[in-house]
């Protein structure tokens, strides 16, 4: 099956215009954050956070689903690491995000796969 690219809605574009770039504290200011905690967790979570609110990573997320949807195999062909993480999780996470997906994104993903 040949593969199909994701498109975002009209919606989903306006949303993503808003990300910004990834901006983190210095590891001074993480360490003071972290207290007690070990301060190199809490800043693997605020990066894995701030990867989140990217174009990329939600493209990433539904490009898997999309894929998963079409029946293609597991790939990552970016060099983003932002990019494969959102894929990696929209492809591996699709049966329980699918049922957790509106009428209107299913239909949405459904016409995609069948263009």
């Amino acid at each position: 099956m040949e593969r199909k690219v994701y498109k975002p809605t009209e919606k989903q574009e306006q949303k993503w215009e808003k990300f910004s770039g990834i901006t983190m504290p210095s590891d001074d200011e993480i360490k003071k954050m972290a207290g007690r905690k070990p301060w190199g967790l809490v800043k693997r979570n605020m990066v894995l956070a701030r990867m989140t609110q990217t174009r990329e990573y939600q493209m990433g997320i539904w490009q898997g689903r999309l894929d998963k949807l079409c029946g293609l195999d597991y790939s990552e062909e970016r060099n983003e690491n932002t990019y494969n993480m959102g894929y990696y999780r929209g492809y591996s996470n699709f049966d329980s995000d699918w049922r957790g997906l509106d009428d209107g994104s299913k239909n949405r993903l459904h016409e995609q796969a069948e263009v």
